[in-house]
């Protein structure tokens, strides 16, 4: 009996709507669980293993694999079907500019067939895509880029972890999910500083309609931060003459926010992410 009952666990949550979401950055995996669209589970984090990712990519899949398993089954989670953020140190975005009128049939296999350069640190052909379309002219495409190794090495740890995966995104597509409302409601000649603190980085992103233009990644703990800002306005203000600061968001609470603001000149929010606690489990759970 036992055992028809784990059996029907998967059918049981799929009925009910049910399904667990997850991302992993810096050390942790922050989750949510929900039924018929609403919260089931309250936000929540945990550490995981030691070494047990590297720039993203699993290293320790059987450990990985097990401690997940073992800390949703905990929480009465396992089964249910998973969406998961790929970390965003094992992507990559960049901007596409298409050479056509129109939009390609299938922009994807029309990219790896363009191949154009665009700087990645692995080749079109070994890595999994994700285009977004952008408004405007001419046409462009926000494209996130993983390699396939790291993408295959994630579905074999839910694999190992006894947990059917049904989606699987990068987390840069789930952070421009969960900020877009407010970025459309700004000026487009409005540019934004966008900063996500890390228990290890802090990540420093510019925006400027709705697109992500540049984007470093630095320690959490510099006590130079916002001189170091500063200093990555002033580079990026020379390669993208058109970007204009006019406000700093913060995805989550930074010890330094006097000294930037102060550094800065610049209006400086706090963004709060109701029910998620994180603007990437927020936009995951948002993507359709």
């Amino acid at each position: 009996m036992a055992d028809l009952k784990e059996a029907l666990l998967p059918l049981r949550s799929q009925f009910l709507g049910e399904r667990v979401l997850l991302a992993f950055e810096d050390g942790l995996v922050q989750g949510v669980s929900l039924r018929q669209g609403a919260i089931k589970t309250p936000a929540w984090v945990s550490v995981l293993p030691a070494q047990a990712l590297q720039r993203g990519m699993p290293q320790l899949k059987d450990l990985l694999g097990d401690f997940l398993g073992d800390l949703l089954l905990s929480m009465g989670l396992i089964g249910q079907s998973v969406s998961l953020a790929l970390p965003a140190a094992g992507a990559h975005w960049r901007v596409v500019e298409w050479p056509f009128e129109e939009w390609p049939d299938t922009p994807i296999e029309a990219l790896r067939t363009l191949d154009p350069d665009l700087g990645l640190p692995f080749a079109l052909a070994d890595a999994a895509l994700d285009l977004q379309p952008l408004p405007g002219q001419p046409l462009r495409s926000l494209l996130v880029a993983a390699p396939r190794a790291l993408v295959e090495a994630w579905v074999e740890v839910m694999q190992l972890a006894g947990m059917p995966l049904e989606r699987l995104l990068p987390a840069q597509v789930c952070l421009r999910q969960a900020l877009l409302p407010r970025l459309q409601r700004l000026d487009p000649r409005d540019g934004v500083v966008v900063l996500q603190p890390g228990s290890l980085t802090t990540t420093v992103q510019f925006w400027q309609q709705s697109v992500p233009i540049f984007e470093r990644l630095l320690p959490a703990d510099d006590p130079q931060l916002a001189d170091q800002i500063v200093a990555l306005l002033a580079f990026c203000g020379k390669r993208e003459p058109g970007f204009a600061p006019r406000r700093v968001w913060l995805t989550s609470a930074l010890p330094q926010q006097q000294a930037l603001a102060e550094a800065l000149a610049l209006p400086l929010e706090q963004l709060d992410w109701p029910d998620y606690d994180s603007p990437v489990v927020q936009g995951l759970a948002q993507v359709r």
